[in-house]
């Protein structure tokens, strides 16, 4: 199992962080963990999502590295979807436990 996270921040505005974010929620089930923290069912499954002051955090575990890049990939098409590539900035880490709610 890999756990992965994705920073995602705005390049120019916050708008583009806080669309995201009622895109996912609108368009994916989801339900809330904390205020400001809830989990989105994504094809790929769970992923929780962070709102973290201007930005969002998406964690999610997979099962291996080709799930990796599968993940990664339709991120990247969920961004494109959405035409927010360009106004957002991700970055990718792997973390050596999963977030307790994906336990």
């Amino acid at each position: 199992m890999i756990a992965m996270s994705a920073r995602v921040r705005p390049t120019a505005g916050i708008d583009s962080v806080r669309t995201l974010e009622r895109d996912l929620r609108s368009r994916y089930e989801s339900l809330p963990i904390s205020p400001h923290q809830y989990l989105v069912r994504f094809s790929d499954g769970p992923v929780l999502v962070t709102d973290e002051l201007g930005s969002l955090r998406l964690d999610v575990v997979v099962a291996d590295e080709r799930s990796a890049r599968h993940f990664v990939d339709s991120f990247r098409s969920e961004l494109d979807i959405r035409t927010l590539r360009g106004s957002l900035a991700v970055s990718w880490s792997r973390d050596a436990t999963a977030a307790v709610p994906l336990r």
